[in-house]
């Protein structure tokens, strides 16, 4: 296996020692997305708030600890829910925190329970952009808002690894893709220049 795809999959399914490092370099590489979450999420008590691909658990315990609502998890990397749940303990053992493994094509959830849901940098691995769509539309409430930040093709091209598995899109492929799938896009943040992207959108 080469280097760049070995990269590759290490950041779409995290595991062991290459899970730890990629997941340490997301969390550095991301700091600009993570602050487009924290500053559109704008949760309120009794929110209950979904992440979807949470890694090791930096962005959400972030979140957790400084906002009201109830925040839950999903991750379909076996040693991700582990690191997660140990960086997060304390907030699990006060029930502000729940995570568990979960994919995107199939959230482990009953109709119209999230607020709010948001993801960092996990569409390009979804095996069906509109199953993990609709997927996310069947989980929100009436009123939810799903926030999903993305780096543009245009710079993960100019990427070696991300030729192995990445599924990568345009702002506005994807604000397509969600108003098809039954939501609406209200604002696209370009978060950097022509570099990465904070897409919000509503029920539609």
């Amino acid at each position: 296996m080469s280097i760049n795809k070995y990269i590759a999959d290490q950041f779409g399914m995290p595991t062991g020692f290459g899970g730890t490092i990629s997941t340490f370099i997301m969390n550095r590489m991301n700091q600009i997305q993570y602050k487009s979450v924290m500053n559109n999420l704008n949760c309120s008590q009794g929110d209950k708030i979904l992440d979807i691909g949470f890694g090791n658990g930096y962005l959400i315990k972030q979140l957790a600890s400084k906002n009201p609502g109830d925040f839950y998890g999903i991750e379909i990397s076996e040693d991700m829910l582990e690191t997660a749940s140990k960086r997060n303990r304390k907030l699990i053992e006060q029930g502000k925190v729940h995570l568990t493994k979960g994919n995107v094509m199939d959230i482990p959830s009953e109709d119209s329970y999230f607020n709010k849901i948001y993801t960092v940098n996990t569409v390009y691995f979804w095996d069906n952009l509109d199953k993990g769509l609709s997927e996310i539309k069947r989980v929100l409430t009436p009123d939810g808002v799903f926030i999903n930040v993305i780096y543009s093709r245009q710079w993960l091209d100019n990427i070696k690894y991300t030729q192995y598995g990445f599924s990568k899109y345009t702002p506005k492929e994807l604000e397509e893709a969600t108003l098809s799938n039954g939501l609406k896009v209200v604002k696209i943040i370009e978060t950097k220049k022509d570099v990465s992207y904070c897409i919000i959108s509503k029920m539609s």
